[in-house]
């Protein structure tokens, strides 16, 4: 399901999303430390134009490793991460507070019990909610 790039502002860009990730539940995002070492995750995305929006928490690791380098290899992957398709690079950026309530409507469309019970588990850990907007190379 794609999000409502009227709701979250769409970017424009000549590179497209690849045709595997509109059937995929989740991506494998990675980003590198200052050490140069590659940390991928499992994320829940959903798609807004050639955009990838992704939640995650504020004070997770990937946010601090992309504010020092926004730089990204994205996948389809399964829930543990394991990725079903290529890797893509692309650039990660913190989006504003404005973006957070839009992109949990846009999730929980797709990913109706998932996003419910993390969001869930989130509130009871005291953590915010933090959006990237993620933006593939030209390829």
């Amino acid at each position: 399901m794609t999000a409502n790039p009227t709701t979250l502002g769409s970017t424009t860009s000549t590179t497209a999303v690849p045709r595997s990730l509109d059937t995929a539940g989740f991506i494998a995002v990675t980003t590198f430390r200052r050490s140069g070492d590659a940390v991928s995750t499992p994320v829940l995305f959903v798609l807004d134009g050639d955009r990838i929006l992704v939640r995650t928490a504020q004070d997770s690791g990937k946010v601090k490793r992309i504010a020092a380098n926004p730089a990204v290899l994205v996948a389809p992957s399964d829930a543990r991460g394991r990725p079903t398709g290529e890797a893509v690079a692309g650039t990660a950026r913190i989006l504003g507070p404005e973006a957070t309530s839009p992109v949990l409507a846009s999730l929980r469309q797709k990913h109706s019990i998932a996003v419910p019970l993390f969001s869930a588990i989130r509130r009871l850990r005291g953590q915010e909610d933090v959006i990237l907007a993620i933006t593939l190379a030209d390829r």
